[in-house]
């Protein structure tokens, strides 16, 4: 027998990784004789089988499904893109048939998708929309999972991206919980949300009468009835779907990950008006053709879809999401966007889809942009009265 990959090797101990699991199970807030399904990549085999355990502990039953960076890099090289563009009758089957979807970080070398043709990669996204739109409709969660490659396509050491992500999993949830019910319960009543840093961000967003979201690590019955039925794990944002046809201003995003290729894209500078994104005046300071073609891949599968009826109108850089990073243990960007968007002291917005927690927009597309970690933000309510929650990154509140 040869080596034994270096995805089927964790460095994580089970101890840590049953803690992970039990803070997974928790956040699911599943129901005996209920069903999930994970879909992970070979390199987290042994976290998901914890999961798997910690679930079925509570009478849930989970069937997981797993990928290797092997087959990716084969079958995008050697099968034809017409077969990506089909929707996984499989897949559409499971996601149709579980009330929970746990989806955790894969590939185990991120550089695998920045080599893949880029024509394919679109194919796919097409063709798993329905697979995607069935996911979200049901309780779902993505969680992070730390690897070597991964340390290394950000340019970080492996330790600290595994304290990031570790950590942010574990982090104190019961402060995490306080700190998301006071930004809440600070924004209710809100009917404009202006955004302003050292950076060049000055934004304003309008989010009267919108839902508001709180991702403090467990799904509860409270959110399900509000449809709101995701979380991610690192936890720790407090998020709404701002009016999609209002608002405008700059936004500074230091660093973020290319939706497709992953390739890290540095010093975005996004501007907006009317809630909508103007991709002619975007830049960004490296990649910036990465981040322009992604977006125009996106709006012309959506232009697409909307000819065909099967979303009623293009909301593809339309603004999508206002979230407000409440993670303190989470304190550096490194273009990971499941922590990035953590970070205590940060906004990120988003483009694309948002149906899910509030919001009208369907897309192919959901892209967050993530500020340095030192916001300041004034809720404007619809009294005319005015409250700064945040300065220079610290509540206020």
């Amino acid at each position: 027998m040869g080596e034994v990959p270096g995805f089927l090797i964790t460095d994580i101990d089970d101890e840590t990784l049953s803690k992970m699991a039990k803070v997974v199970a928790k956040c699911m807030n599943m129901r005996k004789g209920e069903s999930a399904w994970i879909r992970s990549g070979l390199h987290t085999w042994r976290f998901a089988e914890h999961i798997r355990y910690e679930l079925f502990m509570q009478g849930v039953t989970c069937v997981a499904t797993f990928s290797s960076d092997w087959f990716v890099e084969k079958a995008y090289k050697d099968v034809p893109k017409e077969y990506f563009a089909m929707t996984p009758k499989e897949e559409k089957a499971l996601a149709e048939a579980v009330d929970a979807v746990i989806t955790i970080e894969q590939p185990w070398d991120p550089l695998v998708m920045a080599r893949l043709p880029r024509e394919k990669l679109d194919a796919r996204t097409a063709g798993f929309y329905p697979v995607r739109r069935t996911i979200l409709s049901k309780k779902w969660c993505y969680v992070g999972y730390p690897s070597e490659p991964m340390a290394r396509s950000f340019g970080i050491p492996y330790d600290d991206l595994k304290r990031l992500i570790v950590n942010g999993i574990l982090y104190d949830q019961e402060k995490l919980r306080s700190d998301c019910d006071k930004v809440a319960k600070a924004l209710k009543g809100a009917d404009w949300v202006h955004i302003k840093d050292e950076f060049g961000t000055d934004l304003e967003l309008r989010i009267t009468g919108r839902r508001i979201n709180k991702d403090d690590a467990i799904i509860s019955d409270e959110d399900v009835a509000i449809s709101d039925t995701g979380s991610n794990l690192p936890a720790g944002e407090v998020f709404i779907a701002p009016i999609e046809t209002e608002g405008e201003g700059k936004l500074y995003c230091p660093l973020t990950r290319d939706r497709f290729t992953r390739r890290i894209i540095r010093g975005v500078e996004l501007v907006f008006k009317d809630g909508h994104l103007m991709l002619d005046k975007c830049k960004a300071e490296e990649n910036e053709e990465d981040l322009k073609k992604s977006i125009e891949s996106c709006m012309k599968i959506d232009e697409e879809k909307v000819r065909k009826g099967e979303i009623p109108e293009l909301r593809t850089i339309n603004v999508a999401e206002l979230g407000i990073g409440l993670n303190m243990s989470i304190d550096k960007a490194i273009g990971y966007i499941l922590t990035d968007e953590k970070i205590g002291g940060s906004v990120h917005v988003a483009i694309g889809a948002n149906k899910t927690y509030g919001g009208t927009s369907e897309s192919t597309l959901h892209w967050d942009f993530v500020t340095a970690p030192k916001a300041t933000i004034e809720v404007i309510y619809i009294d005319g009265s005015s409250k700064v929650i945040m300065e220079e990154g610290k509540l206020t509140i």
